[in-house]
Parts: C-alpha cells; structure tokens; sequence
C-alpha cells in the first residue's frame, strides 16, 4: 500500500509541475487576437478622442451588467472598457469589440477568455487607429498581491493589471508607443 500511495503522490505532483509551469509559460507567451470595432463602438472611440487624448477605465463585468466601481467622467471624454468570458471555451482569433451605453458612459464591451491579452490587444488597436497613446486605468483589486497570484496559479484569471502591463511592455519596444498603465 505504501508503494501506491507514493506513486499516486508522484503521480500527482507531476501533474502539479506541469499545471503551474503551464501558467507560467502563459505568462511569456502572449496571444494577441486581432481586433474589430463594430459601428458604434468606432464611433464612440472618435468622439472620446476629439480632444487629442484616449482615456480608458477598465472594468470588470458583474452578473448584473453593472461594471466594477469606477470613475464616472463626463460622457465623451473617457471610454469604459469590458472584457467580459464567454459563454463557449475555446480562444478566438478576432476580438469584436462593441459600442454600448450604460448610465450615460460610452462603453466597449468584448467576451475573451484572456482578459489580459484582450485589452492589450484592444489598446494597441486604438493606438494604431487613433494615432494617440492610450491611457488605461484600473482599479487595485481589495486581494493580496500574494492571494492574487496564487488565484492566477489555480484558476487562471487575476492579475490582469500585471499581465497587461507585461504584455504591452513585449508587444510594443518603443515606451513613447507603448499604452500606459495607471492603477488607482
């Protein structure tokens, strides 16, 4: 009976190597989708632009529809950006962003199963069709960094804000280019 145990307790850590080398590797190994803005959305993002800089809240959706607490400015002057998971698993070549309003804001609104990949790739997107930099904000999430890295290790989702910054950091060498990260 011993001999079983250890070989099921191997057994086991090997496939706990493997499950946290390969969120790991996730890290070092971006997949930006390309991206599409539907009408509205594209239309929201040369209004919000009109004044020569591109401002981005980014909000986590809630199972009310609602987005996280954010700052609410005035309409036409900051975007409100959501990535939101989808109903079906599987990664999506195009990310289709659109144009809805909630409570007076202009907000973007697309489903990714990587939400840090998705708003890098929706920031380099408005970056190279605006012309502007990007400004994103988010808000620190209430958890210990430690306690959001381990939530990254198990389930996969957390640490957006750090995955996003590193991401844009890879994807864009030139940091006058490169979207800023703000986080409050």
């Amino acid at each position: 009976m011993p001999a079983e145990a250890a070989v099921f307790a191997g057994a086991l850590a090997l496939l706990l190597i493997i499950w946290v080398a390969a969120r790991i590797c996730r890290i070092y190994t971006p997949q930006l989708p390309r991206v599409e803005l539907d009408d509205t959305a594209a239309g929201y993002v040369g209004e919000a632009t009109r004044n020569g800089r591109l401002s981005i809240v980014a909000s986590q959706p809630q199972p009310d529809g609602h987005g996280r607490e954010a700052p609410q400015p005035e309409a036409g002057t900051m975007l409100l950006l959501e990535i939101g998971t989808p109903v079906r698993a599987g990664r999506a070549a195009t990310l289709t962003v659109t144009g809805q309003r909630r409570d007076g804001q202009y907000l973007l609104r697309a489903e990714a199963w990587d939400v840090a990949d998705a708003i890098a790739a929706v920031l380099l997107h408005l970056r190279d069709r605006t012309g502007l930099t990007p400004h994103v904000h988010f808000c620190w999430p209430a958890r210990h960094p430690l306690a959001q890295f381990g939530r990254f290790l198990l389930l996969g989702n957390g640490e957006v804000i750090l995955l996003t910054r590193q991401l844009l950091y890879d994807a864009e060498p030139d940091p006058a280019r490169r979207p800023t990260v703000h986080v409050g």
